[in-house]
């Protein structure tokens, strides 16, 4: 699985890296840490943009899953084995909404914040 980098927002903690570490040289605490404060908040963007990519493509390749059952469905010879193959098609479908549903959490939690 492949994430999306987000370079602006890489950038963005890099340059309050560079700023906490030049606030403590100067010997302020309180700017310290607010520095500090952002800089968690920016790591939270990173790591919640990271989730919510791999939570979607497990949906897909759910959904993918869930689509190669079906088409399995039409090839099977007896009723037990298209019984079976419609109920994990189910399941992966199932599957699939959840992650969609977690995605979908963290894109929420994001804007929230």
């Amino acid at each position: 699985m492949t994430t999306r980098r987000k370079p602006d927002t890489e950038t963005a903690l890099q340059y309050l890296i560079w700023a906490l570490e030049e606030i403590e040289k100067i010997g302020q605490p309180e700017a310290a840490a607010y520095a500090r404060m952002a800089m968690e908040d920016v790591r939270g963007v990173l790591q919640s943009d990271e989730h919510t990519t791999v939570y979607a493509e497990e949906a897909k390749r759910f959904r993918d899953k869930a689509d190669e059952a079906g088409q399995l469905i039409g090839l099977a010879e007896t009723a037990s084995r298209r019984e079976a193959l419609l109920k994990i098609a189910e399941n992966y479908r199932r599957t699939a909404e959840q992650m969609d549903g977690l995605s979908e959490g963290h894109k929420k939690g994001r804007k929230s914040k």
